[in-house]
């Protein structure tokens, strides 16, 4: 699916779209000033986004969710892309939200590094869903080997025992 898509197309659209979602608040609430930076702020994170075409973090980004995809497409036992893509989109929602207000990124790649973190994340989630974390308890429990340490500890203290019960 992936390396046509470009940054735009996967997260700068919706930086600008939520640049132009804080000047329209800007104009509603004229008297808090934090509507019009945070839109300020957007807008210039948007313009190093879309700059940000083609370099090492765009790949980056393209990998993951290539990756996610894949996985979504292959396996049945993962969640659906649908979902995937809802959670994702809730998410940089949230973060774009919070941008002027509770924080910020002082450049477009910081702003790309934390997307690419998160979709990681989520890669990490789906893959966990894909291959399940084996039991470690009932692998060690049934290893062969910790099977004859235990018997073999198991035959030792009985020898110990029925030898200290000798002396009572």
């Amino acid at each position: 699916m992936s390396d046509d898509l470009d940054l735009n197309l996967r997260i700068g659209y919706q930086v600008q779209s939520t640049a132009e979602w804080r000047r329209e608040k800007a104009l509603q609430f004229p008297d808090d000033t934090r509507n019009l930076r945070a839109a300020e702020e957007l807008e210039r994170l948007a313009v190093e986004i879309e700059a940000l075409e083609g370099s090492d973090i765009h790949r980056q980004i393209s990998d993951v969710h290539d990756s996610i995809f894949r996985l979504c497409d292959e396996d049945d036992n993962v969640t659906s892309i649908d979902s995937v893509v809802w959670d994702l989109n809730e998410a940089v929602s949230a973060e774009l939200r919070s941008i002027g207000f509770h924080g910020g990124y002082e450049t477009g790649t910081q702003f790309l590094e934390w997307y690419r973190d998160l979709l990681r994340e989520k890669f990490e989630t789906l893959l966990g869903e894909a291959v399940p974390a084996p039991d470690l308890d009932e692998q060690v429990a049934n290893d062969p080997a910790v099977k004859a340490a235990k018997d073999a500890y198991d035959a030792a203290y009985a020898k110990a025992f029925a030898e200290a019960r000798k002396k009572l």
